[in-house]
């Protein structure tokens, strides 16, 4: 058995997390300790040790801390939440002895070229020079951001974690986001071609693929996990099939999205787009490896679970929503 410790896993890709191991946990593998800033009774009352701290109090956080074995963060929100509380972390985690830490990662290879992933940057330095032992967890891209939009309704999943709808269940913790492409529109809006490949993966089994990776005895610096590798072309494609109808496509060349990356509100957005035409979400499949009877799902599972069936107009241009630094 295993004591990890979750930080941020109240609010949305972390809930997800923290759902997901309590249905993993049924035989009681490992024992869950949860770091929140306020108590939580209904999560207590599910057998969750609730620990709440205040991230500003070092000693409160070395004494959550005792006798954590593993500490997993899924801290996000602000930039400054991200950068000043998972230093925190670490800096309590040193003094209380806990022997593994993994910081709020869960994307692809690195941070250059992506302003708004700085403050990652900063925490993976402090990381490595901790001296806990430690692993990146990368997974590429949610497949959830496939999801926006479905009108499809919840299933057991969603009854079992509470969700309100079919488009809740599948977002899984992720804010509705057209990101490239606008599924229920029909329309795609590439970096480049869309040709590059790219890792997708459902976050319930990023959370399974995690949960797996409490059982080994040495962490690697950086575990990558596949749900599945596409290029947004090919999820077009598949979009296309499952939906009976041809998507409204738009090439972009990388100099037009630069250009359009001085605006700070959509800075992001295309950074990140172009990030990933370039290769940026192409992780590894180390836990692919090290767990074949996780079955990851793939594209066409997921674009058929959520839209097989669906009825849909004519596909027709909407405005991109761009998030910036003040949506996190």
């Amino acid at each position: 058995m295993v004591t990890v410790a979750l930080a941020g896993a109240t609010t949305g890709f972390g809930l997800t997390i923290l759902r997901t191991f309590l249905h993993l946990n049924t035989s009681y593998t490992h024992k869950l300790i949860l770091l929140t800033r306020s108590p939580k009774p209904e999560l207590s009352a599910k057998g969750i040790d609730v620990r709440p701290v205040d991230y500003a109090s070092h000693e409160q956080l070395v004494q959550a801390l005792n006798g954590v074995h593993t500490l997993l963060s899924f801290i996000g929100g602000s930039l400054e939440g991200l950068l000043d509380s998972q230093l925190a972390l670490i800096e309590a985690a040193k003094v209380a002895e806990v022997k593994r830490w993994a910081p709020s990662e869960y994307a692809g290879n690195g941070y250059e070229g992506v302003d708004l992933y700085q403050p990652k940057a900063v925490v993976w330095e402090a990381t490595q020079k901790s001296g806990l032992e430690y692993t990146r967890f990368g997974c590429g891209l949610f497949m959830s951001v496939l999801a926006t939009g479905t009108p499809k309704p919840k299933t057991e999943v969603g009854e079992r974690e509470g969700a309100k709808s079919g488009e809740e269940e599948a977002l899984a913790g992720l804010r509705p986001w057209n990101f490239i492409v606008n599924v229920k529109a029909g329309t795609a809006d590439f970096a480049g071609d869309g040709s590059g490949p790219t890792v997708l993966t459902d976050m319930r089994d990023v959370a399974t693929f995690v949960w797996h990776a409490l059982s080994l005895e040495k962490w690697s610096p950086d575990m990558g996990m596949r749900g599945d590798v596409k290029s947004f072309r090919e999820i077009v494609q598949i979009l296309e099939r499952v939906q009976g109808r041809k998507f409204l496509t738009q090439d972009n060349s990388f100099e037009k999205l630069e250009k359009d990356a001085e605006d700070p509100s959509k800075r992001f957005y295309n950074q990140a787009r172009m990030s990933l035409e370039k290769g940026w979400g192409m992780v590894g499949d180390d836990l692919n490896r090290a767990f074949p009877d996780v079955k990851p799902t793939t594209c066409e599972e997921f674009i058929e679970k959520w839209w097989g069936g669906v009825q849909l107009g004519e596909p027709a241009w909407e405005e991109m929503k761009s998030f910036s630094e003040e949506d996190f």
